[in-house]
């Protein structure tokens, strides 16, 4: 679809929280999108990055809306803010910034379903934030999702705790982000950047690098946020109950590092099937971890357009929400 029939807009909206943020969305220029797809990126990027994905979607009549978190993209205002949130409760902010894009959604399209896409960090606050709002969805998808170990969540919280109380909150802590990066870097032979896990693609991995929104020095703040988020993620999920009838998709890479080459994707699909979830998909793509910006990124848009194309026409033929 050329740029004449996509309507891109960036504008800026507030939570309960009271934090601005930025939100890109890209919507048919002359009529309705027939369905929402809500992405929430990942950590150390921004909405920009998912606009090649959103102009395929909107070539199929979807819309896309997306927000850059706190201390990340355009929400940070300049570079040398990302990775330092302002935010004292930072996991909640983002959740409630999530529910405030949703809000916004429904006050424009009341009656279109919504789907929700998480990567990575983003796939864990989209299941904190469906355990919150099950019934507010059509449609669940996690991508290069994964779930860390209770003793290595524990042990990762108790090292940045104290490296906060010994340098605060917003010293950014290069050697705790290098073996953050590192860690996930180490399985691969030719490792010219600290990025070679993100994707197989030279021009990818060389993208990322070169942009200054991402691969980014997180502060002793954000990590300790994040690890609390996590953990928090996993007693919501137990505390409360989903609704079975939710479609969930799961998606993995399998030479993806950050979900163990594709066996947390198991893990997670295993979990739900436990709690009796009635539909529930698992693709295990080639690749690494972001497969939206893979060689084969062509055969990961084509798959997810037909399983939202089959959620939509099931919704139209018999009624129901699939």
């Amino acid at each position: 679809m050329t740029d004449a029939f996509v309507r891109e807009q960036g504008f800026y909206l507030s939570s309960s929280t009271r934090n601005r943020f930025y939100v890109r969305s890209f919507l048919p220029e002359h009529h309705k999108p027939k369905a929402i797809v809500l992405i929430i990126p990942g950590m150390a990027e921004h909405t920009g990055r998912y606009k090649e994905f959103a102009r395929f979607l909107v070539a199929s009549d979807y819309g896309v809306y997306s927000c850059d978190h706190p201390g990340m993209g355009k929400t940070a205002d300049s570079p040398d803010k990302v990775g330092v949130p302002e935010c004292s409760r930072l996991w909640q902010h983002m959740l409630e910034n999530i529910r405030a894009l949703y809000t916004n959604i429904r006050k424009n399209q009341p009656e279109i379903p919504v789907y929700i896409f998480g990567h990575s960090m983003g796939s864990i606050l989209a299941r904190h934030f469906t355990a919150l709002y099950p019934v507010y969805l059509q449609g669940l998808i996690l991508s290069g999702s994964f779930m860390l170990h209770p003793f290595i969540l524990g042990a990762s919280l108790n090292l940045i705790r104290i490296k906060t109380l010994f340098e605060g909150h917003r010293k950014r802590s290069k050697w705790f982000n290098k073996l953050f990066y590192k860690n996930f870097n180490r399985h691969f032979k030719e490792r010219p950047t600290l990025f070679e896990w993100i994707s197989s693609d030279r021009e990818a991995v060389d993208a990322y690098v070169k942009d200054p929104y991402c691969g980014i020095n997180f502060s002793n703040g954000f990590f300790q946020h994040l690890f609390k988020g996590i953990a928090q993620t996993r007693r919501a999920e137990k505390l409360l109950t989903y609704r079975k009838s939710l479609p969930v998709l799961i998606l993995s890479g399998q030479n993806d590092p950050v979900g163990a080459f594709g066996k947390d994707a198991v893990r997670i699909h295993q979990e739900f099937y436990k709690q009796n979830f009635q539909y529930l998909y698992l693709k295990i793509f080639p690749g690494r971890h972001e497969l939206l910006h893979e060689k084969n990124k062509e055969a990961v848009y084509q798959y997810l357009l037909e399983w939202l194309e089959n959620r939509y026409a099931l919704k139209i033929n018999k009624g129901v929400v699939l």
